[in-house]
């Protein structure tokens, strides 16, 4: 049973080790190439991935190849599908409609400012004003497929209520030659301050930037958002400083996700390139630079990749990838009862086996009968003087067949077979009967021995 039992064991460890051997050299090893998915001509999705791609292409000797799109929501459904490994998402484009089972997140990346450009030459506030004005006014959101678009939705949604503004998907290119031509009243850009769509909307000379009435009440509506400052003068100076004030609107912050089966290894070194000082320096990404990983681990909607978790907490970082544990589990629980089920159907088929055949115990409890027959046999042939003698052969004989039965049986045997139980306990009836019976005719003789003396 032991031999069979390890015979098992063995041909699981030939199977299961090299499948594992395989599993933690893909865990270990970087890629030969990897897939970024970009953004949009003119926002920063597109320049911090290709900063990130050229940085791992020259520091790692990896090949990347970038998918141009039209941003998260686009981003998000690649990275899904496994079509693409790396890209930026807003937070805010996630819901119950878009599949994500398969994404995982990185970091926080930098702080994605809704701005709101409004034409110079309109005189009411087109979020809050006049019901009839607010209704003639074109309002440009952004590209579907794209963050802006999900985002310039949910805020027109907010403020519209009854009034609805005529919306309109633009691309940057499309935005900035509307406020040119007078063909767009106002504009909702989603993007990190420094991107050059902001810019070039600024340099039109045609457009103004509106504060967000009623953004912290948005906010506590919208979790995913908070409070932001874009200090005036910021886009320019001199001779019109744009803008002209403080803006208080709103701001989200851009994600960097991945998908679950990609290397923890790469994306424990996508984390290192992303967070070290030069490149958060020379990118402009001052959030992420200052806040450290508590910015970046801020506020996550998706759960984080392992290679991330190893990045932040380098002393939890296990042998094996905890993902690579969770979608083998059903594999290896298959394999552990295929086991358990070969050692219950080689122990009940030993079992029969052995029910066929003579029990070890069959000879000694075959002589206990007839020892006992004998015995009782000696009470029918009447009194000849020789009961003692034969009475104690008999009670010698039955410890000798106790003892050897004892030496013959281990431990484990007297625990589960239930014949050495009854063996025991005939033996020990048959003693205790044969002695009492021997004290019986020891009496009896020496009440006989005295009579003949007293006579």
């Amino acid at each position: 049973m032991r031999r069979i039992f390890y015979i098992i064991t063995l041909l699981a460890v030939l199977v299961l080790v090299p499948f594992g051997i395989q599993q933690l050299i893909q865990y270990r090893q970087l890629p030969n190439t990897i897939i970024i998915a970009t953004g949009k001509e003119g926002g920063r999705y597109k320049v911090i991935a290709e900063a990130i791609g050229n940085k791992i292409e020259s520091e790692y000797d990896i090949k990347v190849e970038y998918r141009k799109t039209l941003g998260a929501q686009d981003n998000i459904k690649l990275v899904q599908e496994g079509e693409a490994d790396f890209a930026l998402i807003q937070p805010n484009v996630i819901n119950e409609s878009v599949k994500r089972t398969d994404v995982r997140l990185i970091a926080n990346v930098f702080p994605e400012v809704v701005l709101a450009h409004v034409r110079k030459d309109i005189d009411y506030d087109p979020f809050i004003g006049d019901t009839e004005l607010r209704k003639k006014t074109l309002a440009a959101i952004g590209e579907p497929g794209s963050g802006d678009a999900i985002t310039g939705r949910t805020i027109l949604d907010y403020y519209d209520g009854d009034s609805s503004m005529i919306r309109k998907n633009d691309g940057y290119s499309e935005i900035i030659r509307g406020f040119k031509n007078g063909e767009v009243d106002l504009a909702i850009v989603t993007t990190e301050e420094n991107a050059t769509v902001q810019k070039e909307i600024a340099d039109t000379g045609k457009t103004k930037l509106l504060n967000l009435p009623f953004a912290e009440s948005f906010v506590d509506k919208n979790p995913d958002f908070h409070m932001h400052k874009v200090p005036k003068g910021f886009y320019s100076v001199f001779p019109n400083p744009y803008p002209k004030e403080d803006i208080q609107t709103i701001a989200v912050n851009a994600q960097l996700i991945t998908n679950s089966e990609v290397s923890a290894f790469m994306v424990t070194t996508v984390a290192e390139v992303m967070m070290d000082p030069e490149f958060l320096s020379s990118n402009k990404l001052t959030d992420l630079r200052f806040g450290g990983n508590n910015y970046a681990r801020a506020n996550p909607s998706l759960p984080f990749h392992s290679g991330a978790d190893h990045f932040y907490d380098p002393e939890i970082k296990p042998l094996l990838n905890p993902d690579f544990v969770d979608s083998t589990e059903s594999l290896r629980s298959f394999f552990v009862s295929i086991l358990i089920a070969l050692y219950l159907i080689v122990r009940w088929f030993r079992a029969r086996s052995r029910l066929k055949q003579e029990h070890h115990l069959d000879k000694y409890l075959r002589r206990l009968l007839e020892i006992e027959q004998e015995q009782v046999e000696l009470d029918e042939s009447g009194t000849n003087g020789d009961e003692v003698v034969v009475l104690e052969d008999l009670l010698d004989e039955v410890t000798k067949l106790r003892r050897e039965a004892l030496v013959s049986f281990s431990a484990n045997e007297f625990r589960d077979d239930s014949g050495a139980e009854c063996f025991l306990l005939l033996s020990n009836s048959l003693s205790e009967k044969i002695n009492a019976k021997l004290t019986r005719q020891k009496l009896c003789r020496q009440i006989a021995d005295l009579g003949d003396k007293l006579s």
